[in-house]
Order: C-alpha cells, then structure tokens, then sequence
C-alpha cells in the first residue's frame, strides 16, 4: 500500500472513531431520533466500504505519466488513467505502464572487426511507451519484456554491423551506425506499441597496442608527407634555376664566375681554388669567344687587377716544387 492509501485509511479510521465517539455521547445526555441514529450508521458503513476498497487495493491513483491495462478474469477489459481508478477485488487486476522515455544500458559486450580486432563497444537506447490506448494495450499483451527484448536487439545488431566493418570505419561512422540501428530497432518495437528516441554508441575501447600501432602509422605518414614535400621543392628550385640559365650566354656565364672570384678575393684567404680549368677561363677573358665589349672590358680589368697575384702564385709553386 502506498501513502496516499495510508492516509486515507487513517482518516477514515479517524473520522468512523469521531462518529461513533459522537453518537454515543449524544445518545448518553440526549435522546437522538430515528432519522439521525440512521444516518450515523450509513455514515459508519461508507466509511468501512472506503477502508476496505482502500485495504484491498481497488482504488488506485495513477499519475499523469502512467496508464493502467485492466484485465478480468484474464480479458482485457479496459485502459485506465491518469487519475482514480476502480477495480473489483479477485476479479480484476491492473498492469501500470510508465509512458515517460526510458534510459537503456546495454552491456558493454566485446565485438570483432572485419580486420580482426577486439573492440569494447558501450551503447545506451531511449524508448517509450506511445500513450495511445491501443499501443499501452500492446506493450503489454504483445511482449513480455520490452526493456530487455530491446537489449538483446541492440547487442545482436551491433556484433552484426560492426563485425562487417574494418576498425577505421568504425571509428569514423559511428554518427551512422546510431542512425541505423535507431531504424532497426524502430522498425521491430513499433509493434509493441513503442518508438525509440534514440540508440547511442557512448563508447568504443580500442586495446592499447593497436592504438600505438595506429599512432605509429599516423607518424610515419606525416614523415613521409613531409620527406616528398621537401623534395618536390628542391625540384621545382633545380627546374627554376635550369630554366633560369638556359637563357645565359657563355660569356654571361663567364662574367658571373669572374664576380664570384672577386668577391672570394675581397676576402682574407690566400688560397682560391677554381673549378673551371683555368686555361679555358683564360681563353674565354682573353676574347677567343665572341662577345660584348663591355664583357670583354670588365675581363681584362679582372687581369689587370688579380693578373700579379696568379703570377706571384705560379712563381711560389715552382719554387716549392725546385
């Protein structure tokens, strides 16, 4: 018996004491009449039919988010609620159905990937119960435990869906997988009288060597990223500087090799070393191949100016060499 009954049979016990405490001790002083000595006992038996409904469970209150199937004899009878409702005691019985949205753990359950790796996957289910007569009548006659048939969906679906997917899949659509197993399971508990909010995969556990495997990888991509960006780079600088030099004449070529050893010369090392032979670079200053007169001019200030250092150099190696 829940309060509301307790307290209604506590006052009735109260109010039944008052009455007959009453028409004893007005009976005692005062002669009551025929009329008033009635309606003090009907009064007194409204008051023990109401304890004894309330003591036997007929009268039941129901809250606005809960219906009650009434069955008798074993038939269903009618839907009752919210509010009072009264049941005729060892005739009738009353299943109470809570309409409010439901929050279902599914047990975590560990689930193999197409690629072959153990996952722990962790999903929750939102249903209620519609609040149509018909659909609280099906959730009840149709279905003997709505809560844990929609676990069991839910688990199959999962190893189901999961088991042919790779674990990359998994991990990027799992926006998807809730969708479809919310339809699924939809599809099946709207005959129960049931709609499903939503089904959620809360969480995926990933076994930690397989996490590091994947981090491994992930690195070797940047570098591997990163090693072809460097080199497409130093390609396209040989290209630009290919393209750029493809349009010097020889004696430009020259005049930039002569540059460069005058801006070694300006420098405090007393030993030059040249890559081109130098007989050839003497030839080319010397005006055996065409060019500007400006070129040529600039050249022969070049031996002018560095013409006595190379002398002075020749003449030290062939002293050293005597």
């Amino acid at each position: 018996m829940d309060d509301i009954g307790k307290k209604t049979l506590f006052f009735g016990f109260l109010i039944l004491l008052v009455a007959l405490l009453f028409y004893f001790v007005y009976d005692i002083f005062f002669e009551l009449g025929y009329w008033f000595k009635l309606a003090i006992l009907i009064l007194a038996v409204l008051i023990i039919l109401i304890i004894i409904i309330v003591k036997s469970g007929a009268l039941i209150l129901l809250d606005e988010y809960k219906r009650g199937v009434v069955f008798r004899f074993g038939k269903l009878a009618r839907v009752g609620g919210p509010g009072w409702i009264l049941i005729i005691p060892y005739v009738e019985k009353v299943v109470i159905i809570d309409l409010r949205v439901q929050t279902l753990d599914v047990p975590k359950q560990n689930v193999i990937t197409k690629d072959n790796i153990q996952i722990r996957i962790d999903a929750l289910i939102y249903l209620k119960v519609n609040d149509k007569p018909e659909d609280v009548v099906n959730s009840v006659i149709k279905i003997d435990d709505y809560t844990k048939a929609a676990k069991l969906f839910v688990e199959a679906q999962v190893r189901d869906v999961i088991g042919s997917m790779p674990l990359s899949e998994v991990i990027s659509n799992i926006g998807v997988l809730n969708k479809k197993l919310k339809i699924e399971l939809g599809d099946v508990v709207k005959h129960w009288g049931l709609s499903v909010d939503n089904v959620e995969i809360k969480e995926v556990v990933i076994p930690e060597e397989v996490l590091d495997a994947m981090h491994a990888k992930e690195a070797a991509l940047q570098k591997k990223s990163a090693i072809i960006s460097l080199a497409e780079a130093e390609r396209d600088k040989i290209n630009a500087i290919n393209e750029a030099a493809s349009g010097l004449s020889d004696k430009s070529v020259v005049y930039y090799y002569i540059k460069g050893l005058e801006e070694m010369s300006k420098g405090a090392s007393t030993k030059w070393i040249f890559p081109m032979e130098f007989t050839k670079l003497a030839g080319l200053i010397a005006g055996q191949a065409t060019g500007s007169k400006d070129e040529q001019q600039k050249m022969q200030e070049f031996l002018a100016k560095y013409g006595p250092t190379f002398a002075k150099s020749v003449e030290k190696v062939k002293k050293r060499k005597k």
